[in-house]
C-alpha cells in the first residue's frame, strides 16, 4: 500500500491507451527513485483496465475536461489533444492539491535519481522549464530549428501553485485550447512553441539548465553519457531523467537522426536495452487497444486530418454541436457540402519532407508541376503563389475554403 506524504509533489502525464506501457514505465522508474505515486490522465474512452500498482492513479480525461472538450478533441488530433491540456490539468491539480508542488514529465521519459533539486528550486521559483539546448548554440540552422519548435522543451515542467505560477497556466490554457496545432509553417507547435513567450510575459520563471535533467536525441551533442558503477551518468553527473522521444527498440536509442557529440554508440544502446527491457514488462497493455478512440466518429466512421482542419477553421459556424462525435444534422451537412467524407482509415497527416524518399514518386511529380508552373506563370507569379501556398497550407487559416 501506498501512504501519501504531504510533502511529496503531484506528478502527472498524459496520454492515449496505446501509450499507456511508456507512462507505466514512467511511473515505476518514478516510484523506484522518488517513492513519488503518477496520476496518468488517458485520452480515450473508457475501458476497464486490468490491476495496476497502487503507485499508479489512472484518470480519464472525460471526467474532469471543460465544457469545450468534445469539439478540441475533434479539431485537435491525439498529440495536440494531450498536450494541449497539459496547463489545464497542471492548474486542476494545484486548484485540488492547494499547497503541493506539481510536476509534469511526458509519459516516454523515465527517472534515474532523485528529483531534489528541482523540488528545491521550487521554493524560490514559481515555475521551472528545461531548455533544448543548455550550451550556446552558433550554428544558424540549429538555432532555426529551436525557433521553429520553441526554445523550451514542456515534456517537463514543475511549478509551485501560487497566483503567479497559476497566472502562467491560465494563459497557457488559453493559448492551447484555441490554437495547439502542429503547423510549424504558421508558428504553432502544439504546446509547446507557445512557452518561448512566457519568461517575455511572466517574472520568477527558473530555466534549469543542468544537463542530466531531459536529456534526449536533440541534445546528445552537448552531453556525453558514460556508465559509472552500472549507473547512467552525464560527464560526472548523474542521469536524473531522459526522454526517449521517438524512441527506436532495443539497441536503438531514437528514430531520429541526432548528432552523436562525443557519445558512444555502445552506451546509447544500452540506455536504449534498459528502456526496452521495462517496455515489455508492460506489453499486454500496449494491445489493450489497437485505435485512438477520439479518431472516430461515435458511429464508428474515422475523422480524417482534413476534416479536423476544416471544422477548427469553421468552429464559429459550428457552433451549436456541443459533441461533434454524435455526429449530428449540423456537422453531416458540413461534411457533404465540403466533400470531407473520408475514403479509408490512413492517417498520412505526419508524413513531412523527410519521408520524400517513401513518396518519390508523388514528390517528383509535384516537383515537376511546380517547375511547369514556374515555366508558364514566370519568376515574379511563381514567387507570390510561393507565399500565398505557405499561408494556405495552413487549413485553419483558409476559412474560405469551406462552405
Amino acid at each position: 500500500m501506498v501512504h501519501k506524504d504531504k510533502s511529496k509533489p503531484i506528478v502527472f502525464t498524459v496520454c492515449n491507451l496505446k501509450y499507456l506501457d511508456k507512462a507505466l514505465v514512467l511511473g515505476e522508474s518514478l516510484y523506484r527513485s522518488n517513492k513519488f505515486e503518477l496520476n496518468i490522465y488517458i485520452f480515450d474512452k473508457q475501458i476497464k483496465l486490468p490491476q495496476l500498482p497502487d503507485y499508479i492513479k489512472i484518470e480519464w480525461i472525460e471526467k474532469i475536461a471543460d465544457n469545450d472538450f468534445y469539439k478540441n478533441a475533434f479539431k485537435y488530433d491525439v498529440i495536440e489533444l494531450t498536450t494541449a491540456y497539459k496547463p489545464y490539468i497542471a492548474a486542476d491539480l494545484a486548484t485540488k492539491h492547494s499547497g503541493k508542488k506539481i510536476f509534469f514529465f511526458d509519459p516516454d521519459v523515465m527517472i534515474f535519481e532523485n528529483l531534489d533539486e528541482i523540488s528545491d528550486q521550487l521554493n524560490t521559483f514559481d515555475f521551472v522549464i528545461t531548455p533544448h539546448r543548455a550550451d550556446i548554440v552558433y550554428n544558424p540552422h540549429d538555432n532555426l530549428h529551436l525557433q521553429r519548435f520553441g526554445f523550451f522543451n514542456l515534456g517537463f515542467f514543475a511549478l509551485n501553485p501560487n497566483k503567479n505560477s497559476i497566472d502562467i497556466l491560465n494563459w497557457w490554457w488559453k493559448q492551447c485550447s484555441q490554437l495547439a496545432f502542429n503547423e510549424v509553417q504558421s508558428g504553432m507547435f502544439t504546446d509547446q512553441k507557445w512557452m518561448s513567450l512566457s519568461t517575455f510575459y511572466f517574472d520568477n520563471i527558473l530555466i534549469l539548465r543542468n544537463k542530466s535533467l531531459n536529456v534526449s536525441w536533440w541534445n546528445l551533442n552537448e552531453r556525453r553519457i558514460n556508465i559509472i558503477d552500472n549507473s547512467f551518468y552525464v560527464e560526472e553527473k548523474p542521469l536524473v531523467f531522459y526522454h526517449f522521444s521517438a524512441f527506436g527498440s532495443k539497441s536503438k536509442i531514437t528514430n531520429r537522426e541526432f548528432e552523436l557529440g562525443k557519445n558512444s554508440n555502445s552506451i546509447l544502446s544500452k540506455l536504449a536495452e534498459v528502456y526496452d527491457s521495462n517496455l515489455s514488462k508492460y506489453s499486454t497493455i500496449k494491445n489493450l487497444v489497437s485505435e485512438y478512440s477520439f479518431d472516430y466518429f461515435n458511429d464508428g466512421t474515422y475523422i480524417n486530418p482534413v476534416l479536423r482542419r476544416a471544422y477548427a477553421s469553421s468552429n464559429l459556424i459550428l457552433s451549436t454541436d456541443l459533441n461533434p462525435f454524435e455526429k449530428g444534422k449540423e456537422i453531416r451537412s458540413f461534411i457533404q457540402r465540403n466533400f470531407l467524407e473520408s475514403r479509408g482509415n490512413s492517417n498520412l497527416s505526419f508524413i513531412s519532407h523527410a519521408d520524400r524518399s517513401k513518396y518519390s514518386i508523388y514528390y517528383k511529380l509535384f516537383t515537376k508541376s511546380l517547375r511547369l508552373l514556374l515555366r508558364v506563370i514566370g519568376p515574379n507569379r511563381f514567387m507570390a503563389l510561393n507565399r500565398m501556398m505557405t499561408y494556405s497550407s495552413s487549413l485553419i487559416n483558409y476559412k474560405d475554403l469551406w462552405k
